[in-house]
């Protein structure tokens, strides 16, 4: 049995392994050789989804400055707390159990269940790579095969994180303007693509929310750079078709016919990420640090305050902010022996969890594989057959894979 780590968080067993994911996450070609499962982790789906008032859901715009003033930080606060308390109200004590620790002891009934007399081979990608790293903590002997892809590191605290994620998304902004420079068929080529992008934020306000979510798909001639590309030369003639069109496939909008189960995404979101890197209520110290960002990351130092992420799929600060509840599996170094049978594999440009992230995740689990793919895009799996075929190697036979690998681009 193969177990795909559902990320997100707020993915499940559609999100994961359904329609075009599947073809991604090469559901078919590992198929060929193990029993491929998901789950609907807690709070979504079939598994008992977080319910909440929609006449909670946060309404607050995203500060028009790089860094709010008391009374819109209180605002925030406002807002979020009476969506969380909702949640709390409607849904009862799951909202109090949604940590990457609640989900790693489910990892392990799931093991259980299915394979009792055999160690657990996973592959978990994005925030499925912190349930796996509290799956090692407490449950490190029973791992046969482990890869943790594209990681976002539960050792630094909430601001740190998105600082990384936002000078992230400015390296692949800045990775598609040279790409667009060089190649002929990029639609803005010849032209200035960072002025052509100021200017459509102006005239479509959605271009600036849709651009960092595709900038995750690299060189995909349908959702990435090419298409980015064609977007904002399109958006330049007043013509928003394509934008359109992006911004509904970038939207975590839900076709649910219960308002509740709507309103319930943005309170998963804000209780998983809440529960692991605790509430967010130093309004000096995050705007000092949002300051001290704004010097490095000029086009997207926005998205560290953005109040309204749950229509994107990113976190921002704003998220935790008027939690009300401690964390209660807060950042920590992990407590992991050494483990030769965990690969930790990243992009060398992932605008949703930098090289950084996982170079620290791999630092943080002795004898660990690493696996780094010299391509631009979310998951090295996703984006690099090399990457694949060397990650397929290794959860079949660990000892096959040497301890660094390099895909080249």
């Amino acid at each position: 049995m193969l177990l795909v780590i559902p990320g997100g968080p707020g993915a499940g067993i559609r999100e994961t392994v359904g329609g075009e994911a599947r073809a991604a996450q090469h559901i078919e070609e590992l198929a060929q050789h193990y029993d491929v499962v998901t789950f609907d982790p807690r709070g979504i789906g079939e598994s008992s989804p977080i319910l909440c008032a929609p006449g909670f859901v946060p309404a607050v715009s995203a500060p028009v400055t790089i860094v709010p003033s008391p009374a819109e930080f209180e605002t925030i606060a406002h807002a979020n707390g009476l969506l969380f308390q909702s949640c709390i109200a409607t849904t009862g004590e799951l909202m109090a159990h949604l940590s990457a620790m609640d989900t790693a002891a489910d990892i392990e009934r799931i093991r259980q269940a299915l394979t009792p007399n055999d160690g657990l081979i996973a592959y978990g990608a994005s925030y499925g790579t912190v349930y796996g790293a509290a799956y090692l903590e407490r449950y490190g002997d029973h791992v046969k095969s482990l890869v943790l892809d594209a990681a976002v590191d539960h050792s630094i605290a909430f601001p740190t994180l998105l600082s990384r994620n936002v000078l992230s998304v400015e390296d692949a902004f800045d990775r598609l303007t040279q790409w667009c420079a060089k190649d002929s068929t990029c639609a803005l080529h010849g032209q200035d693509l960072g002025a052509v992008f100021d200017a459509a934020i102006i005239t479509a306000p959605a271009v600036r929310t849709v651009v960092p979510q595709l900038l995750a798909t690299g060189l995909d001639p349908q959702l990435g750079w090419p298409a980015l590309a064609h977007m904002l030369e399109q958006v330049s003639r007043g013509d928003t078709s394509i934008l359109d069109a992006l911004s509904k496939t970038a939207s975590l909008g839900s076709t649910a016919a219960d308002p509740r189960i709507v309103a319930g995404k943005h309170g998963l979101f804000a209780g998983v990420f809440c529960s692991d890197f605790g509430p967010q209520r130093d309004y000096a110290e995050l705007s000092a640090a949002a300051a001290a960002l704004a010097m490095r990351a000029r086009r997207f130092a926005w998205k560290f305050w953005d109040a309204t992420p749950l229509d994107h799929g990113t976190a921002s600060v704003a998220l935790c902010v008027g939690w009300p509840n401690e964390t209660t599996n807060p950042p920590h170094h992990l407590q992991i022996g050494p483990h030769p049978n965990v690969m930790v594999a990243s992009p060398t440009h992932d605008p949703a969890t930098p090289l950084v992230s996982a170079l620290s995740l791999w630092l943080h689990i002795p004898d660990a594989r690493l696996l780094i793919a010299d391509v631009d895009g979310h998951q090295s799996l996703t984006v690099s057959a090399c990457a694949f075929k060397a990650a397929a190697r290794f959860l079949d036979d660990p000892n096959s894979v040497s301890t660094t690998t390099i895909c080249p681009n």
